[in-house]
C-alpha cells in the first residue's frame, strides 16, 4: 500500500464515518512514508550484532477528527491498522473523543513555502547505498590510531521521507525531504556529530572529526592543581542546546503558557516590558536550505514561517500550533524542529579563543548530566559536568569534574554573558558566570 492509497482510505473513512449516528464535521489527515538506512559501530566493530546494518521502510498516519457534536480526537495509525480496515479505528476514535473547543478546527488552505529539503545523495544512502561511508570509517580509524585512543563507537544514518496532508477545508500539501547524520565517540568519553537534510561534505566531516579528537585528547590530560578557580564558564554549544534552549523553549511553549506551567504568563507576550536583557532575541528560521530544522508545513498543516519569539528582551509570542493559538488569541507560529534553525542573538559574539583568554581559571564545559531533571519553569539548575576542561593561558586542557549551578534566566541577564563562536557549530556557545564546584 502506497502513502497515497493510505491517505485515500483514511479520507474516505473520515467522510463516511457514522458511529452511533454521529458524523465527522471536520477532518485532517497526515500520511508519511519513509525509508531509512543506518549502521553503527560498537567498540570499533562496525555492523556487529550490537550495531547492525539496518534498512527499514515505514508508513505512518495521523488524523484529527472533529465530530458534529464538537468533540475532537487525534490519533496515530500504522500500516497494519489502515490495511486491515478502519471500522474499529473509527469506533475507537469516537470513544476517545473529548470536549476541547480550542482543538475543534483544522488548517485552512494555504500557500506552502518553497524550501530545499531534499538531497539526492542522502536519498541514495537511505535506499542502502552506504559506499560513501567507507572513507569516513577509514578517517575515524586513522584518528583512533594517531591519537592513541583505545576504541570508538558511533553511527551513520539517512532517511528519505515523503509526506502529504489533506483537510476537509481544502488544504492539500505535500513535501519530500531527507535527513542524514553521524555521531562518533572516542573512548566512550566525548561524542559529537552532525545532522542536516544533507550529509556534510568530506572535508567538513574531517574537520569536525579533528575537533572532536582534539577535545577528547585534551580530556585525557591531568587537571591543573586546584581545579576550577573561577565562576566563569564557557558552555559548549551542546550544553547550550540542552540547558539554555531547552529551558527557553519550555517556557515559550504555548501549552505551558496556557496551563500556567511557564515562567511567563500569557499577558507578558506582546508587552513592552522586557523580561530579558534589552539585547537578547530568539527566533526560528525554518526556511533555510537543507537545515535539519527546516520544513514546509507542520503535522497540522500550518505553513513554515520565520518567527521571532523574543525581540530585544521582550516576549513577542509563544510557540503556537492551531489549538493554543486559538486559546491564547495569537496566530500559529514557526516551530523549532531542530536547534540549527534557532537563532539566539545578544551581546556581541566573541571568538572561542577570546572567550578562553577572558576566563582564566575558568571551565570549558563540554557536556552535562541531568538536564531533564531540572526545574524548567524556574530556570534553576544544578548539573554534573564530568567532561570539562580547565582554562589557563588562553587554552583549555586538562580534565575537570565539576558541578555547575545557578539560574538560566539570571545567567542570561548577567553582564558576564557573551555569545561564543565555536567553529563549525550552528548554535553559539556561551560565556557565563555561575557557581562551579570541583568534584
Amino acid at each position: 500500500m502506497t502513502s497515497d492509497e493510505a491517505l485515500d482510505r483514511l479520507v474516505a473513512a473520515a467522510r463516511s464515518a457514522r458511529p452511533g449516528g454521529v458524523r465527522v464535521r471536520e477532518w485532517s489527515v497526515h500520511v508519511a512514508e519513509s525509508r531509512r538506512a543506518s549502521i553503527g559501530t560498537q567498540d570499533a566493530h562496525t555492523g556487529g550484532p550490537h550495531s547492525p546494518l539496518g534498512i527499514a521502510e515505514a508508513l505512518s498516519a495521523r488524523w484529527h477528527l472533529v465530530w458534529e457534536d464538537g468533540r475532537v480526537v487525534s490519533s496515530d495509525l500504522d500500516r497494519t491498522a489502515i490495511e486491515e480496515g478502519l471500522g474499529e479505528a473509527i469506533e475507537r476514535a469516537r470513544a476517545a473523543a473529548r470536549e476541547d473547543p480550542d482543538a475543534a478546527q483544522v488548517a485552512p488552505p494555504a500557500r506552502m513555502p518553497d524550501v530545499s529539503l531534499l538531497d539526492s545523495a542522502a536519498a541514495r544512502m537511505a535506499a542502502g547505498d552506504l559506499a560513501p561511508l567507507a572513507g569516513r570509517l577509514r578517517a575515524i580509524r586513522d584518528r583512533l590510531a594517531s591519537h592513541g585512543f583505545r576504541t570508538w563507537s558511533g553511527s551513520f544514518h539517512a532517511t528519505h521521507t515523503t509526506a502529504r496532508i489533506v483537510t476537509s477545508s481544502g488544504l492539500d500539501a505535500s513535501s519530500e525531504s531527507t535527513l542524514a547524520g553521524w555521531h562518533a565517540t572516542f573512548d566512550g568519553e566525548l561524542g559529537n556529530g552532525h545532522v542536516a537534510r544533507a550529509q556534510d561534505g568530506d572535508a567538513e566531516f574531517e574537520v569536525r572529526l579533528d575537533r572532536l579528537a582534539d577535545l577528547a585528547a585534551r580530556l585525557r590530560l591531568p587537571a591543573p592543581p586546584g581545579g576550577a578557580r573561577s565562576r566563569l564558564a564557557v558552555l559548549h554549544p551542546a550544553v547550550v542546546r540542552s540547558l539554555v534552549f531547552g529551558t527557553l523553549l519550555h517556557n515559550l511553549d504555548g501549552a505551558a503558557v496556557a496551563h500556567g506551567e511557564s515562567r511567563f504568563p500569557a499577558k507578558a507576550f506582546g508587552s513592552r516590558m522586557p523580561v530579558f536583557p534589552e539585547g537578547l532575541s530568539l527566533r526560528v528560521e525554518p526556511l533555510e536550505p537543507l537545515k535539519a530544522g527546516s520544513y514546509r508545513f507542520t503535522l497540522e498543516g500550518v505553513p513554515a514561517a520565520p518567527t521571532t519569539f523574543v525581540d530585544r528582551g521582550r516576549l513577542v509570542t509563544p510557540v503556537l500550533g492551531l489549538k493554543y493559538a486559538r486559546r491564547l488569541g495569537g496566530r500559529p507560529t514557526g516551530i523549532p524542529v531542530a536547534s540549527d534553525a534557532l537563532r539566539l542573538s545578544g551581546p556581541p559574539a566573541i571568538a572561542l579563543e577570546e572567550a578562553l583568554e577572558s576566563a582564566p581559571g575558568g571551565t570549558l564545559v563540554l557536556a552535562v548530566l541531568g538536564v531533564h531533571t531540572q526545574d524548567r519553569a524556574s530556570g534553576d539548575f544544578s548539573l554534573s559536568a564530568p567532561q570539562a576542561l580547565a582554562i589557563a593561558g588562553g587554552s583549555a586542557r586538562g580534565r575537570l569534574r565539576v558541578t555547575m549551578s545557578g539560574n538560566v534566566f539570571e545567567v542570561l541577564a548577567d553582564d558576564a554573558l557573551r555569545l561564543v563562536r565555536f567553529p563549525g557549530e550552528d548554535v553559539p556557545g556561551l560565556r557565563i558566570r555561575c557557581a562551579v564546584e570541583n568534584r
